[in-house]
């Protein structure tokens, strides 16, 4: 039934009224509060973007190569426009303190400690430039006609560092003097010398002239750069021909 009284039929408007007003302003705070937020976090999400960089610089650790007596840079793959900046040191030590670094590679066989430094990044690289290996390419049985002069075996030394060749008249002198002669390389027998070692076991001091079979030991100490090498050849010198 509708109501007839004027007076609260007003106040039923105003209040009404003032309801859907209350509504209709926090509805609209509400959508305003959404787009802002979302616009905040798209702002940041924008500046993350932009402050983090992809890393430029490409670089395996550890790395190595073997000695070939030139210098040999370490490698990496870089796609900055600056020029990377890179700095050899003998030791970890070295390399945090940042102090007697070189900006040279390295032509000589060790281990090397290396700061690639660029625009934004930098990287730490273990590199070790290994000894070459040598190798002795001889056959393991040789002859020769006596003649009168020096025989010598033949061998292809690679790369061709300088090898000692020892001649002796039985193999079991042989055999010891290559026994003591490890010895005295690891250390053991550190008081003798090789060259005492060889004599000590009647070695031949030349290429012999003489017919008869020898017992050769080629022989490479090894050094800084390369590492040792030996090979071991049963020699005979044959009467001579016709």
């Amino acid at each position: 039934m509708m109501d007839r009284n004027p007076v609260r039929t007003a106040f039923n408007i105003i209040v009404f009224t003032v309801l859907a007003v209350c509504f209709a302003r926090m509805f609209t705070a509400c959508a305003s509060t959404g787009k802002s937020g979302g616009a905040a976090a798209g702002t940041e999400n924008n500046h993350t973007r932009e402050t983090k960089r992809p890393s430029a610089l490409t670089v395996q650790s550890p790395q190595d190569t073997i000695y070939n007596g030139r210098a040999q840079p370490v490698s990496f793959v870089y796609a900055g426009e600056d020029t990377p900046e890179v700095i050899y040191f003998r030791s970890p030590d070295a390399r945090e303190a940042g102090m007697g670094g070189s900006h040279a590679a390295p032509a000589q066989a060790g281990v090397y400690y290396v700061l690639i430094r660029c625009e934004y990044e930098e990287a730490f690289v273990e590199y070790r430039v290994r000894k070459c290996p040598v190798k002795i390419e001889t056959a393991e049985t040789q002859s020769a006609f006596y003649n009168g002069n020096p025989k010598r075996v033949d061998a292809v030394i690679v790369p061709p560092v300088p090898v000692s060749y020892s001649y002796y008249p039985k193999q079991e002198l042989r055999d010891a003097a290559i026994k003591a002669a490890m010895e005295t390389a690891q250390g053991e027998n550190s008081e003798a010398s090789l060259a005492t070692v060889f004599k000590g076991y009647r070695r031949i001091d030349s290429a012999p002239t003489e017919q008869g079979s020898y017992f050769v030991w080629i022989y490479f100490a090894g050094d800084e750069n390369h590492e040792s090498a030996s090979a071991e050849v049963e020699f005979i010198i044959l009467p001579p021909q016709g």
